[in-house]
């Protein structure tokens, strides 16, 4: 089945380095696929096994190491920027690929870090200049960015872009 197919597609691609996967205990509450076009991109992102569908997400070292942020309140931002990149890019096909029932359990996110604040800004004026979308997120109320995620995009789309993150 498809569903199989995902599951075995994101167990051959694990990515090794940097790369958090995160999986539901409970695929008995994924919801059934409602649109075929959805079916066929999850179909195309599983026979795709070593170009898998990515989002990237980067986040600001200084916030843990020189400001002193609990990880947890990290985490949060990295969360807040990655949902409101997939919610802004929502109707992409490569989103609704990457968001589609069956292939939930199979998402790849790759999280990296960036020095600082001017390390994030500028990695996201890059990212515009090749055409990549991206949100990223400012913490409030102070308003500064604390973390970028892009839509979904095939690893080797964009994977060039982030070789200077760790």
């Amino acid at each position: 089945t498809m569903a199989q197919a995902a599951r075995l597609s994101a167990v051959a691609n694990r990515l090794t380095c940097g790369a958090v996967h995160i999986r539901t205990s409970r695929p008995h509450l994924r919801a059934p696929a409602r649109r075929l076009s959805i079916r066929t991109m999850a179909t195309e992102a599983a026979v795709e096994p070593s170009n898998p569908f990515v989002q990237y997400v980067v986040i600001r070292k200084d916030l843990g190491q020189g400001l002193g942020w609990p990880l947890g309140s990290i985490c949060a931002q990295a969360a807040h920027a990655a949902v409101a990149a997939i919610w802004e890019h929502k109707d992409h096909p490569d989103t609704q690929a990457y968001c589609a029932p069956d292939a939930i359990d199979g998402m790849h996110k790759v999280v990296l870090e960036v020095k600082g604040e001017t390390q994030l800004v500028n990695l996201g004026k890059k990212l515009e200049e090749a055409g990549v979308a991206y949100k990223l997120w400012y913490e409030q109320p102070e308003d500064y960015p604390t973390c970028l995620a892009t839509r979904p995009y095939r690893k080797d789309e964009v994977s060039a872009l982030f070789k200077k993150c760790n």
